[in-house]
């Protein structure tokens, strides 16, 4: 087994490093090997289905609860110039009805949310002026220090507001307020996150679907 899972990953990294997928020497290993299993995946999507695209908190969503005719596109650790990246692979983007968006988180834990509103911005740009866009803030995180470094619930919030301008600023674009439906007195809904205070735990992704079924 551990033969066959290295041999897939050679095989889904050097698939996307031909299709334009090279990772920076910044990015795990693992978006790549994700864009190259999602080049491999793009060309079977077929014409008007709805595409998720984000992070890991997008990637555990079950997608077919929001949007039957969905393919999930999402990629653990990804930021959002990162995804601006992913969605050149993305010919399927192109023949989508409609594109669902949220990302953000790892820019905020990184500490490079500085100049989001340009990249949320680039990643409309991206998808086709008829194409309907559902874009999702991102959910509040709990107490999370990482390399000593406490996030700051204000910068969760200024992403937050991000998103929703330039949503907002796109006649095509709905904005869901994740942050708002996870969120009770402006702290994590209780039982909403994991232990690790960031990714969403069932009852979390149960409030985030409503949230976003309630778009359709």
């Amino acid at each position: 087994m551990k033969r066959v899972i290295i041999a897939f990953y050679l095989i889904a990294t050097q698939i996307g490093v031909a299709l334009g997928a090279e990772p920076s020497p910044e990015e795990v290993p693992f978006i790549s090997m994700m864009r190259g299993v999602h080049a491999w995946m793009d060309e079977s999507v077929p014409a008007g289905a709805t595409i998720f695209i984000g992070d890991s908190i997008t990637m555990a969503l079950a997608t077919a609860a929001v949007a039957p005719y969905s393919v999930n596109y999402g990629i653990s650790w990804q930021r959002s110039d990162q995804l601006i990246k992913s969605m050149d692979i993305y010919e399927s983007i192109l023949r989508s009805s409609r594109v669902f968006v949220m990302v953000g988180t790892n820019d905020v834990l990184e500490g490079r949310e500085v100049g989001i509103q340009s990249r949320y911005q680039a990643i409309l740009a991206k998808i086709p002026a008829n194409v309907e866009v559902v874009m999702s803030s991102i959910p509040p995180v709990g107490d999370v220090v990482i390399n000593g470094r406490k996030i700051d619930e204000k910068n969760v919030r200024a992403v937050v507001a991000f998103a929703k301008t330039v949503c907002e600023a796109n006649e095509r674009c709905r904005f869901v307020n994740t942050y708002e439906a996870l969120s009770t007195d402006g702290k994590p809904t209780q039982g909403v996150l994991l232990p690790d205070q960031i990714h969403l735990s069932t009852k979390g992704y149960q409030l985030w679907i409503e949230a976003l079924r309630r778009v359709q």
